[in-house]
């Protein structure tokens, strides 16, 4: 008589963490790849001018560091979920586990194939700079890495054979390396928290002063004449929002502004860092945005209404007869 085996199934528990897994994997191969990326922009730019998100790319380490820990964690319990004590009931997954596990492997494996294409295509168009070849060996290192993590986890979990610890010892360590390079990557690209705040500061004070100039603009249209100082916008209603954009947001020492001539004025600002290597095409932006470290002041010109609007207030004129 044939032995009857003694077989339990993954229990929802065990399917959540499974399902969990390849959440925080899709979070953790988008956040590696953005890292990687931004950082072959960087040193590989393509354009006449490159613009980092900084709070992507600390977005990107921020999950690295909480997302891939926790995926080997979960990892590890479903692996354990695997192994029962001698004696104990063989564990059979789901099919639900299964599909999900051959759909990440089915991307994968398509990542693969799409990438070596594109290589090929754009080595046949004679188009093969580096820039694109270390975005595609990215590419290519990830869905690799990933591809061959779960074609031997299939072997193990589903086929139940024995398979060398070795096979996911090193596709581990790998993928460690490459995140904690990863993360090392996005601080030197995006800045260290005390950089991104000097760069947030900096953003505000940028703004700030685009906005001022307008708001000065706009006063000297409508009044056909420059504020004496920035005291002025606030006297009045119509300009009372630019009140709030008069001072530092660090220092909360007033911008310096003056006029120069009747229709011209200059405004001040202080910048605690240089941004002449992210903007090197300074007419493509607006003032301000590309400056040095330290002072920067900008002269801008005004246009004054041609058709002033008549003062109602005024007593109007006695007619002659």
């Amino acid at each position: 008589m044939e032995e009857t085996k003694n077989i339990s199934k993954s229990s929802m528990a065990e399917i959540f963490v499974h399902f969990m897994s390849f959440i925080l994997l899709g979070i953790s191969a988008v956040s590696t790849g953005i890292l990687y990326f931004q950082a072959i922009n960087k040193y590989f730019p393509n354009y006449q001018f490159s613009v980092f998100d900084s709070s992507g790319i600390h977005y990107a380490i921020a999950s690295l560091i909480i997302g891939f820990p926790l995926y080997i964690w979960v990892l590890w319990f479903w692996f354990k979920s695997f192994d029962p004590p001698a004696g104990g009931a063989e564990k059979i997954e789901s099919k639900l586990t299964k599909w999900l596990t051959y759909i990440v492997l089915l991307i994968a494996s398509g990542l693969i194939i799409g990438d070596l294409i594109a290589v090929v295509f754009n080595f046949l168009q004679g188009e093969y700079g580096a820039r694109f070849l270390l975005k595609a060996l990215t590419i290519l290192v990830i869905a690799g890495l990933i591809f061959s993590f779960y074609f031997f986890e299939r072997k193990k979990i589903q086929y139940k054979k024995e398979i060398s610890s070795n096979s996911f010892i090193l596709p581990a360590i790998a993928s460690a390396i490459l995140v904690i390079i990863a993360i090392i990557f996005g601080f030197i690209v995006g800045g260290t928290p005390l950089e991104a705040r000097l760069r947030n500061q900096d953003i505000q004070r940028t703004n700030n002063l685009q906005e001022l100039s307008s708001c000065v603009s706009s006063f000297a249209y409508d009044n056909n004449r420059l504020p004496v100082g920035l005291n002025e916008l606030k006297s009045g209603v119509r300009y009372s929002y630019c009140s709030s954009m008069t001072v530092d947001p660090e220092t909360q020492n007033e911008y310096k502004y003056r006029v120069v001539s009747g229709d011209q004025f200059e405004l001040c600002g202080e910048f605690a860092r240089s941004t002449m290597d992210e903007f090197p095409n300074s007419d493509y932006y607006g003032k301000w945005q590309k400056h040095d470290k330290g002072q920067l002041c900008e002269i801008q010109t005004v246009t004054f209404n041609p058709f002033p609007v008549q003062d109602k207030t005024a007593p109007l004129p006695v007619p002659v007869r």
